[in-house]
């Protein structure tokens, strides 16, 4: 049975915010009403001079008129043709009975160069660095490092997001992505056993303190048997009671959203040279009712616009299928209704003081001629939306793709193939010339060996039957189709394994495939470094300032080798941004042959630094960078299995710091100290003749010493023996007198 938590506890708990019972989401469509209503006031707008929302709404309706009107006139048809050429449908001119085949250069191309440009951008996590701007950023720039790519490749579908910028980019001029912040609902199911009641209000007031939601499912524990006092005998008190269940935490909060623009949905002034400094940048969105009433719109609102929107060509071209067969659900009230919002940032005087401010506006259609404002703020920075363009074009936004380079090539590749395969049809099966003594039905019968008939009459050696020969032009062909696939390679930078030029040329060596690799590789990697430094690099920023925007505190997240702490509220508001595009368009091999002599480059360096990694040339830390980039390059995504982290490494290791050269004296000074170096020189010398002398001295008298004390030892032996020999002498003359009766008398 679910306990219920006594009448004081819920009372104690409940003065407590958001605890236990959700809270209702401010009216926000009120406010918004009344907002509209007031800025929409005649006599507010003239008096602080701000821009209304009815005029605001005519500026936008005529930048996106001028917008769409570009896209269908000078885009739409390019965009078809790119995607019929990839998807190699008929020209339109084929004639029955000839051949129709369609060549596909551009659809290789696209797939050739595709792989490259994804392992240059996705293959390691370091393709986005971030460098300090000032003294004291080296961390904040470390972990933007980090972070910023983890938010984008992990916590989004990044992947998946540049795969589709790049290939748009690549087939139809331009790619885009827009980058946003969404706000989600984190629930979390925490289960508890055994919670005393003083636990629940920490629990409780940690959630009030964080603006999170509880819900609690408890139920008391069993009360536990009554305990004595084995001193006294007595009862013990009753524990305090606790609880068992789950609490599901709830929390509000923001996250960094990235994703593709569709190219027909890119919507800019036309005349712009640079997307920073167009009137007008934003783009299409599709939306349901649901979608709009979650903004804060009200269903009268949603129920007066319209979603009767023509739909682009490239659109139905892409989607014929599901758009025949779509579900009918465009009747009002219906929440899955589809409409169209745009997100437009447009510059406009917005307080009437004669300079135009960037806003950014999210607004619905309606039918074309009217719409409903959702957001309207003034926008501090870059809008939010990265383009790009594979071939720049000077002064202009919109540069060209791989279709502008192939289209010609597909035509005549096309034309020269078909010809190819009519000549060896024609050639395999000629046309015969015949009389009329020949049976029709015998000779369109094309079964090999079958006979042709003659009339009655008629005989086989009167030429009733001849062939007519056509010319063999399959050499003429297959030259012109290699021309064509070399004036492909030279447009491109697609080169082909295998060259098929004559047996002379330089290409088939190793060397010659190296340097037409080389050839080729420039034009890849201008078309990388061109995303790099105006997609790429933008798109990473925009991450950047959305972290910025959305992060309130710390937080921890998985760096793919170990977990990290970052706190992006402390990060500068602009850092500077590069991009790696050294390898990734060359083969895997050449880049670990690089690294390889880069190895052994360290190695002899080491050796001549005597054997040891502590400088000057080569560190530690550069030993650890060249192991990563090696994992790296092999395919491992976490070099942090086979190798420390160089940060780690630079950290354990202690590093000397070389003095620096002191600058030459000067000559007079040099002089004056060479004289006292002399003096000190002159003086050391006679230091040390007078200790060589003290020392001399003293082994003399050491000597002395020795041989005075030889010479006493000596007479000290002498003189014992005397003293030996005497008291013999006196004992022997003694035992004499005894001897001769003389005992007792002295003598």
């Amino acid at each position: 049975m679910l306990w219920r938590i006594p009448a004081d506890t819920h009372m104690r708990i409940g003065t407590l915010p958001n605890s236990f019972s959700p809270v209702a989401p401010p009216d926000r469509l009120a406010d918004n009403e009344s907002a509209l209503s007031d800025r929409d006031s005649p006599a507010l707008s003239e008096a602080e001079g701000l821009l209304s929302d009815t005029d605001l709404l005519g500026i936008l309706r005529k930048e996106e008129n001028a917008a769409s009107n570009y896209q269908w006139s000078a885009l739409s048809r390019t965009r078809e043709d790119a995607l019929n050429y990839y998807d190699r449908e008929p020209y339109g001119d084929e004639q029955d009975g000839a051949s129709q085949v369609v060549t596909s250069e551009f659809a290789d191309v696209i797939e050739s160069i595709m792989p490259g440009l994804m392992r240059v951008f996705t293959s390691t996590d370091d393709v986005a660095e971030f460098t300090p701007g000032a003294p004291g950023e080296e961390q904040w720039a470390k972990e933007a490092s980090e972070y910023v790519p983890h938010v984008f490749m992990r916590q989004n579908d990044g992947f998946r997001i540049l795969y589709w910028m790049i290939k748009d980019a690549l087939m139809y001029r331009l790619g885009a992505v827009t980058v946003d912040l969404e706000d989600y609902t984190e629930k979390r199911r925490v289960p508890v056993q055994g919670l005393p009641q003083d636990a629940i209000d920490l629990v409780v007031a940690q959630a009030a303190e964080e603006g999170a939601e509880l819900a609690m499912e408890l139920e008391q524990d069993p009360a536990p048997s009554v305990a004595v006092d084995r001193v006294t005998g007595l009862p013990l008190p009753p524990p305090a009671p606790s609880f068992s269940g789950t609490i599901t935490i709830t929390r509000k909060r923001k996250r960094v959203v990235a994703d593709n623009i569709a190219p027909e949905d890119i919507l800019f002034t036309p005349t712009a040279r640079d997307q920073d400094k167009a009137s007008f940048l934003g783009f299409r969105k599709r939306v349901t009712a649901s979608d709009l009433v979650e903004m804060g719109l009200g269903q009268d609102e949603v129920d007066e616009l319209r979603s009767d929107r023509d739909l682009s060509p490239e659109e139905a071209q892409r989607n014929d299928s599901a758009i025949l067969n779509e579900a009918e659900r465009g009747d009002l009230g219906d929440s899955e209704r589809p409409l169209w919002l745009v997100v437009a940032y447009v510059r406009a005087d917005n307080d009437g003081d004669g300079v135009s401010e960037l806003l950014r506006v999210v607004y619905a259609h309606a039918g074309g001629t009217a719409g409903r404002i959702v957001e309207r703020v003034e926008w501090d920075g870059l809008a939010s939306i990265a383009l790009a363009s594979p071939i720049l074009m000077s002064h202009t936004i919109v540069g060209r793709s791989l279709f502008d380079q192939t289209q010609d090539l597909q035509q005549i590749g096309s034309v020269l193939t078909r010809g190819l395969l009519d000549n060896l049809y024609i050639t395999n099966r000629p046309r015969p010339v015949i009389s009329d003594q020949v049976n029709l039905d015998s000779l369109i019968d094309w079964v090999p060996g079958s006979p042709i008939r003659l009339k009655a009459g008629a005989r086989p050696g009167d030429n009733h039957v001849a062939w007519l020969q056509v010319p063999n032009v399959s050499g003429g062909v297959l030259a012109a189709l290699e021309y064509m696939a070399t004036v492909r390679e030279n447009r491109t930078g697609i080169v082909r394994n295998n060259q098929g030029l004559d047996a002379d040329s330089l290409n088939k060596t190793a060397s010659g495939m190296n340097m037409l690799m080389s050839a080729a590789q420039q034009r890849q990697e201008l078309i990388a470094r061109v995303l790099a430094e105006t997609a790429i690099k933008r798109l990473y920023r925009l991450v950047y300032r959305a972290i910025k925007r959305a992060c309130a505190g710390p937080m921890k997240y998985w760096s793919g080798k170990q977990f990290a702490n970052c706190d992006p509220s402390r990060w500068p508001d602009e850092m500077e941004l590069s991009v790696n595009v050294g390898l990734g368009t060359g083969s895997k091999d050449q880049a670990i042959q690089h690294l390889a002599l880069i190895g052994t480059l360290q190695e002899k360096l080491i050796a001549l630094q005597g054997g040891q990694a502590d400088g000057p040339y080569v560190m530690p830390e550069n030993i650890a960078n060249a192991a990563q980039k090696v994992t790296e390059t092999l395919g491992f995504k976490t070099p942090g299995l086979f190798f420390q982290p160089p940060d780690r490494i630079a950290a354990a290791v202690p590093t000397t710091v070389e003095p620096q050269p002191a600058p030459p004296p000067d000559p007079a000074v040099a002089l004056a100290m060479a004289q006292i170096e002399i003096a000190k020189q002159s003086a050391a010398a006679d230091a040390e003749i007078k200790r060589l002398k003290a020392q001399a001295d003293i082994e003399i008298a050491r000597w002395k010493a020795r041989q005075w004390a030889e010479v006493e030892r000596y007479k000290a032996g002498l003189k014992a023996a005397l003293d030996e020999h005497e008291l013999q002498h006196k004992t022997a003359l003694r035992g004499l007198d005894i001897a001769t009766g003389n005992g007792g008398v002295s003598s």
